[in-house]
C-alpha cells in the first residue's frame, strides 16, 4: 500500500484549517432597527448575506466578548440598554437579554479580561463600568459611574488592561486613569488628562492602539479629530500618562480646502456646501491592519476613507490616498489578515468591502452588498 508524502498531508490539513475557518460580520442599522449578518468569505473576497435580526431603533456601538461567543449591542434610544446575543457556530444570532445602562453610550468596549463592559456617553457627559459574569451576562448595578466634562465620546484600557483612556470632544482631551482589572475601577492618574490640540475645537472622537511597539520601544496611541481633520499620535509613558508625538492631516487637502471655501469637490458628493469660516470636516472611526502597517480614517462629509502608512521606526503617519466610500461612512473594520476592510454609510443601504494592497496600502472596491437604513457600526468575528 501507498502511502501520501507527509508534506502532501500536512498541506491538505492546512488547506481544510483555511477553508473551515470562518469570519462573521455584524452591522448595526440604526434607522432599520436591525443587525444584520453576512460571512465573509477571504478566499473569494466576498459577503454573503446570513441574516437580520430586529431590534429597537437606534442600535449602535457593538463589542465581542473575548471568546467570540457573545455580542454586545448598544440601543440609543430611551430606555438606554446594552442587547446581548449568543453567537452561535455558524455565526448566526440569538437574542439572550438586555441590561440597562445610566446612559446613552456612543461607544462601547470590554476591558481586556472581558470581565467589564465600558461605556462612553457623549449625551451624558460620562463614563460607566458594569461587571460582566462568568456566562456573559452584563449585571446591572454598575461598579463605577464618573462624570467626564463634555462630551466623552470613545472608551478603551491599554493593551496591557492597567490603563484607560476615555476621548473628551468638547474639551479636546483625552483622560487618563489607573485601571484596576480585579475590581473594574479606574482612578485619574496625573495628571488626569492630555490636551490634544492647542486650536479649540479639534474634537478627539475614536482612537486606536497600534497593534505592536515601534522599533524604539513604544506603545503608540492614534486619536482621530472629528472637526480638526487630524490624527494625533501619542506614546505611553511606564506610568500610562500619554504624550504628544505627531499630528498629521487626515483629510486629504484639496477636500479639506473644498469645504473651507465652500465649493464641490468631485469626492465630495453632489452639491456645493454652504459658505463656512471652518472647513465642514466630519471625521467618524478610525483602525489599523492587524500588522500595524496601515491606519485607515473615515471622514461624513466627503464619504471618503482615508489611508496612511505607519513607519516601524517611529509610528509616524505618512499619507497614501482618499477614496469615495458609502455616503456618510461613520463605521468601519478590518479583518485580522489585514486583506479586507468593510465601510458602512448612514445614508447608504449597502456595505462596500475593499481589499487591502499588502504593498502600498491601497484600497481596491471587491463588492458592495444591501444592508438596512443608517448603518453605523461594523464589528467582525473571526475564528
Amino acid at each position: 500500500m501507498k502511502y501520501a508524502p507527509l508534506s502532501l498531508l500536512l498541506s491538505l490539513s492546512l488547506l481544510s484549517a483555511s477553508a473551515a475557518a470562518q469570519s462573521w460580520v455584524y452591522v448595526s442599522n440604526a434607522t432599520g432597527a436591525s443587525i444584520t449578518a453576512y460571512t465573509l468569505d477571504q478566499q473569494q473576497g466576498k459577503l454573503q448575506p446570513m441574516g437580520r435580526y430586529a431590534t429597537p431603533p437606534n442600535p449602535m456601538s457593538s463589542v465581542v466578548s473575548p471568546d467570540h461567543s457573545q455580542l454586545y449591542v448598544m440601543v440609543r434610544s430611551k430606555p438606554f440598554h446594552v442587547m446581548r446575543w449568543k453567537i452561535q457556530p455558524d455565526g448566526k444570532l440569538t437574542a439572550l437579554d438586555s441590561t440597562p445602562l445610566p446612559e446613552s453610550m456612543a461607544y462601547l468596549s470590554l476591558d481586556k479580561t472581558g470581565r467589564y463592559l465600558l461605556g462612553a456617553s457623549y449625551g451624558g457627559d460620562l463614563f460607566s463600568i458594569n461587571r460582566v459574569d462568568r456566562q456573559g451576562h452584563v449585571e446591572a448595578a454598575p461598579v463605577q459611574v464618573t462624570p467626564t466634562g463634555k462630551r466623552a465620546h470613545a472608551i478603551q484600557t491599554s493593551p496591557d488592561n492597567r490603563f484607560l483612556y476615555v476621548t473628551q470632544l468638547g474639551t479636546d482631551q483625552v483622560l487618563q486613569y489607573r485601571f484596576d482589572e480585579k475590581t473594574g475601577k479606574a482612578v485619574p492618574n496625573d495628571p488626569p488628562f492630555i490636551n490634544i490640540s492647542k486650536e479649540a475645537v479639534t474634537g478627539p472622537r475614536h482612537f486606536v492602539f497600534a497593534p505592536q511597539r515601534d522599533k524604539q520601544g513604544r506603545q503608540n496611541l492614534y486619536v482621530l479629530n472629528e472637526m480638526g481633520g487630524n490624527i494625533n499620535q501619542l506614546t505611553l509613558n511606564a506610568n500610562g500618562t500619554l504624550q504628544a508625538e505627531q499630528e498629521v492631516q487626515s483629510v486629504d487637502p484639496e477636500i479639506a480646502a473644498g469645504m473651507q471655501r465652500g465649493e464641490a469637490h468631485p469626492l465630495a458628493g453632489d452639491g456645493a456646501l454652504p459658505p463656512s469660516p471652518k472647513p465642514r470636516i466630519w471625521q467618524a472611526d478610525i483602525h489599523m491592519t492587524p500588522d500595524g502597517q496601515y491606519l485607515y480614517s473615515s471622514e461624513r462629509t466627503s464619504s471618503t476613507l482615508s489611508a496612511f502608512r505607519v513607519s516601524p521606526e517611529n509610528g509616524h503617519l505618512t499619507f497614501i490616498q482618499s477614496v469615495k466610500t458609502e455616503q456618510q461612512p461613520r463605521g468601519f473594520a478590518i479583518d485580522k489578515s489585514g486583506r479586507f476592510l468593510i465601510a458602512s454609510g448612514e445614508k447608504s443601504q449597502q456595505l462596500s468591502l475593499y481589499r487591502i494592497d499588502a504593498n502600498s496600502g491601497k484600497l481596491a472596491l471587491a463588492q458592495q452588498v444591501p444592508t438596512d437604513a443608517g448603518a453605523n457600526w461594523v464589528t467582525l468575528v473571526e475564528e
